[in-house]
Parts: structure tokens; sequence; C-alpha cells
């Protein structure tokens, strides 16, 4: 029996959007974040203090306080920090990461038929992550990115959350508030970026981007992210692209 915390973050949208095709939802668990956080705190400080010292030097005002690793803030000058705090993940053995993908244009993918709403199909998704994701007699206490309850909805996502038999308390925070999610939000875009490289050709990906999803491939040993594998070493990392084809 082990009980976990479990940092959860989203990527895309769950209403059409020709834009937006994939949606993605990352669940880091973690035993213990006592010593990881202390590292990831301390590159948070390097990365910060570099980008502060860059923007002086252009002329540019420092904004102090305010880095957060984002994958979609990926630059030139940031790129090789993403290298670090993917790295960190791969420090820490016990940690588990695992990813529920969704690609709309699947025919079999019917948001609309299966949900009343997108919000609901949020909350039912991140269950499913979860609930496929533990064993019986773990526990997990689950701290997700805050989205913003659509006041149409009388259904809050900490205690829908809470019905799985493995949750024993959730809550939600912004994500500059918390390194562990931000570290989610990071492995979500290297893994959602392999599907568009890989199904939208024609869309070209940010360089730096590319390199840091890239980067990740090569931890895992793993030619792509766009698809359903799990390894179990050097650290337990899965990707599960829903198709409810599949039984």
């Amino acid at each position: 029996m082990a009980n976990y915390f479990g940092f959860i973050d989203e990527t895309g949208v769950l209403h059409n959007d020709p834009d937006q095709r994939f949606f993605a939802i990352g669940l880091l668990k973690c035993e213990d974040t006592s010593a990881l956080y202390e590292e990831l705190r301390m590159l948070k400080n390097r990365a910060e203090s570099k980008l502060d010292l860059e923007r002086q030097a252009k002329g540019l005002p420092v904004k102090k306080g305010c880095f957060e690793f984002k994958f979609s803030s990926i630059t030139r000058g940031s790129h090789e920090f993403y290298y670090d705090l993917i790295g960190l993940y791969f420090k820490f053995t016990k940690l588990q990461f695992c990813s529920l993908v969704i690609d709309k244009a699947n025919p079999g993918v019917k948001i609309e038929e299966v949900f009343p709403d997108t919000w609901e199909a949020y909350i039912g998704y991140s269950k499913m992550l979860i609930k496929n994701n533990m064993k019986l007699d773990d526990k997990i206490c689950v701290v997700a990115d805050f989205l913003g309850k659509p006041k149409t909805s009388n259904k809050y996502y900490e205690p829908e959350i809470r019905t799985l038999s493995t949750v024993y308390n959730t809550t939600v925070l912004e994500s500059h508030a918390s390194l562990f999610i931000q570290l989610v939000d990071v492995m979500i875009g290297c893994i959602v970026l392999d599907f568009k490289r890989g199904r939208q050709p024609e869309r070209k990906a940010d360089i730096f981007k590319g390199k840091v999803c890239d980067f990740l491939k090569g931890k895992l040993g793993a030619q792509s992210l766009a698809g359903n594998f799990t390894k179990h070493q050097p650290n337990y990392f899965s990707v599960w692209e829903f198709n409810p084809k599949q039984k």
C-alpha cells in the first residue's frame, strides 16, 4: 500500500477548435515531495536569475518572481533549463507519470454525446486517468491545476474527484503556485507536440520546443511519444491515447 500526492495538469480544449485538435491530461504521482521540491526550487531560481540578467542586458524591465515553467513559454534562451527540469524527473526514480491523450479528429471520440458539457468531460477524463493508474490498496491526494467551474454547473471538481475510492482528498492550485504542476505541463506539452508532428506535419513545430520534446524521448529511449506505450525504466512513464472503440 502506498500513499501518493497526484499532480494534474491539462493542455488543449475539449470543445471543437480547429486549432486545438488534441486534449491531454497528465498525472504525476509522488510519495515524497521534499527532495524533489528543493531541487525544483533551486532550478527555478537559476533559470529566473539568468533570464533576468538577459532582460537587463537588453534594457528590458525585470519581473522578479514571475518565472514559471510552461511548455508554451520555451524559447532559445530558456530551453536548456527545461532539459534540467526533465532530468530531475528521471533523477528521482520513484516518480511515476501517466497521461491520457484525446484526438478529437478520431471519429470514435464523441464528447458531446457522452457528456452534457466540456466541464463534466474534463472531470470524467480526470477520473478515468486516476482510476486506471492506481492499485486498489493505494491512496492518492490530488492537486490539480485550477480550471474555473462554469456558472451553469453545480458540480465542483474536488468533490467529484473524491468520489473515487482511491482518492482521499483533492484540491486545486493556480499553476504558478506549484512547480510539480509545471513539470506536468511540460511533460504533456512534449507528448502533444509529438502527436502533432505525426498527424499534422503541415504545422511546423517551434524548434526549441521540438528540442525539449526530443530530449524527453532520448531520456525514455523512445522513438515517439505519440501512441500507447508504457516504460518502467528508468522511471514509470505511460501515454494512453483514448480510443473508445478499444474495450
